[in-house]
């Protein structure tokens, strides 16, 4: 007697196949079929609409995208679940989890589904950015009610990772945060204007040095401390001239120099860096369409 034992994994469990065939070849040959059958009927389950798919930050950010879509009553989840499967392969478990958790961190209320890290921080993130600082602190207040739901089942165990999150993202936030929101809106522009008024060699020699990830700060949205040298020597290079649509600006500033605005071509909030390659010379229209046009992806890649 053969003994024939195959093992098949699958997403969540393993299959075992056992089968004996007389020495004769043909019980063999049954056997061997049987086997290559379930092996198949395996694969097609794996290649299903259930099998785990590692979230990243596409899939994360248009998780996200399709979940607020689904809080504000635009689509119902059913909706959100087949455009997240049709476009970027999430399947349904995934889809699922992140959305009806997005909603549970909206309204500060415990959610089960766990979320890997990235996922986690794009939904703070965006919801700091969108909704503001009050969603962004139910967010958390959500995110430390599943630590301590997690942590609580038997076979839980601790979310260090979490924790820190939590913790990074409650440090963040300003002690006074309209007072926070006003110092960063008028500083800032006065630091573009004097860095557009320094020399363009000394510009460039901090521009050499400088950091290429903006330093976080929340104050009623996610706000990011970008580098004022950037800006100026962006504009300085462009020289009044749009770097999308090739027209000179629509028009003059009060304080002089034409009005172009500065766009991050991969956004910072997608951990674009804040640095002249990732940075574009925008009319107005261009700007506004690049972020809410239909064509936006253009000016990701044509820029």
């Amino acid at each position: 007697m053969v003994s024939l034992r195959r093992e098949v994994h699958g997403a969540n469990e393993t299959s075992q196949f056992t089968c004996s065939a007389e020495s004769d070849f043909s019980g063999m040959e049954g056997c061997v079929l049987d086997i290559v059958s379930k092996k198949a009927s395996v694969r097609r389950s794996l290649e299903g609409n259930n099998v785990a798919r590692t979230i990243g930050t596409s899939e994360a950010l248009a998780a996200y995208k399709q979940a607020v879509r689904v809080w504000e009553g635009e689509i119902s989840e059913a909706q959100a679940r087949k455009i997240l499967a049709k476009e970027f392969e999430v399947n349904n478990a995934s889809a699922s989890d992140m959305i009806r958790n997005l909603a549970q961190m909206l309204k500060g209320e415990l959610y089960h589904r766990t979320l890997n890290l990235l996922t986690t921080r794009i939904f703070f993130d965006q919801i700091g950015s969108e909704f503001g600082v009050s969603f962004l602190l139910n967010a958390i207040k959500s995110t430390k009610a599943h630590i301590d739901y997690y942590e609580a089942l038997e076979n839980g165990g601790n979310r260090p990772g979490l924790k820190a999150l939590c913790a990074e993202y409650e440090r963040l936030l300003p002690e006074s945060v309209y007072s926070a929101e006003d110092l960063f809106s008028q500083s800032f522009q006065k630091r573009v204007d004097a860095s557009f008024q320094d020399i363009p060699e000394a510009r460039q020699n901090r521009l050499k040095n400088a950091s290429s990830v903006p330093m976080r700060r929340i104050v009623k949205t996610v706000a990011y401390s970008r580098n004022p040298d950037v800006v100026a020597e962006r504009l300085y290079q462009a020289n009044g001239t749009c770097d999308h649509c090739k027209k000179r600006a629509p028009f003059t500033r009060i304080s002089g120099g034409a009005y172009l605005e500065v766009h991050h071509i991969i956004p910072l909030s997608e951990g674009g860096m804040d640095v002249l390659e990732n940075a574009a010379a925008l009319c107005p229209n261009c700007h506004r369409e690049a972020h809410f046009g239909i064509h936006w992806k253009a000016f990701r890649e044509q820029t």
